[in-house]
């Protein structure tokens, strides 16, 4: 493995007197000595819920390589306090194995595709779409979104997206001219008319469509915030579900 050159960091989220923390410090440490890798470390102990929702603390210990749980499965999962356990073949501890820290870091470090979501707006379904990507694959893939005609970051999509702890207030809004420079390796359309006016894009970038329901169109006939708010819920669930079977669609995988 040959990491050195790449920004790694790794954290250590945990809560006090877990018996798992020692076995997960301690093999951390072997992986690194032992591969001669350049990483940055940081512990840290988490003492309520408020805490364990935003760092995306899945049971202790939990250990993170570039900001993503070492488990690809556990990803989605709703944080907790507690211990968890790691289950690597057929054994099963209360720490992650070495094999499980070395290949997370190796997906961390890997050559990642570039994948692009695009919707008319690029205000709310590719938002979606990026922020999952990036929460769930961020490690596999390089997740960018644009539109052709961008209408701003919709406040609603924040919202719901925020509920599932996956923060995209920081995204904006932009027009695919952004990224002429980019080279693709996947553009994934999520709105028909995405679809229609997709341009080419040159070199071996692979086309996909993906169609979700608008939720802006949907929730303007809503006689209430909530009952418009479940139709950004559940498209939010839609994409997700997507998203979770990325980068096998176009890897091979």
């Amino acid at each position: 493995m040959t990491a050195g050159r790449h920004q790694i960091k790794a954290r250590l989220l945990y809560v006090p007197d877990c018996p798992g923390m020692e076995p997960a410090r301690e093999r951390l440490r072997a992986v690194i000595d032992r591969e001669h890798l350049l990483v940055g470390t940081e512990e840290l102990v988490i003492i309520d819920q408020d805490t364990a929702r935003r760092e995306r603390f899945l049971g202790s210990p939990t250990i993170q390589i570039n900001g993503l749980d070492i488990e690809v499965s556990r990803r989605a999962d709703t944080p907790f306090l507690g211990c968890r356990l790691y289950r690597d073949g057929s054994k099963v501890e209360p720490a992650p194995s070495e094999r499980m820290m070395r290949d997370a870091i190796r997906r961390a470090t890997a050559p990642k595709p570039k994948v692009l979501f695009l919707c008319t707006g690029n205000s709310c379904r590719s938002q979606m779409a990026e922020g999952w990507a990036r929460r769930l694959r961020g490690d596999m893939i390089e997740a960018y979104s644009a539109g052709f005609d961008p209408h701003g970051l919709d406040p609603n999509a924040v919202k719901v997206m925020a509920e599932a702890g996956v923060d995209i207030s920081a995204q904006r809004s932009k027009n695919i001219q952004e990224l002429r420079d980019v080279t693709f390796d996947c553009v994934i359309t999520l709105c028909g008319h995405a679809n229609e006016l997709c341009p080419f894009f040159p070199g071996k970038a692979l086309r996909m469509h993906a169609g979700f329901d608008d939720p802006p169109r949907l929730a303007a006939g809503a006689e209430t915030e909530e009952e418009a708010l479940s139709h950004y819920r559940r498209i939010r669930d839609e994409i997700r579900a997507f998203i979770e079977t990325l980068p096998n669609a176009f890897l091979g995988g």
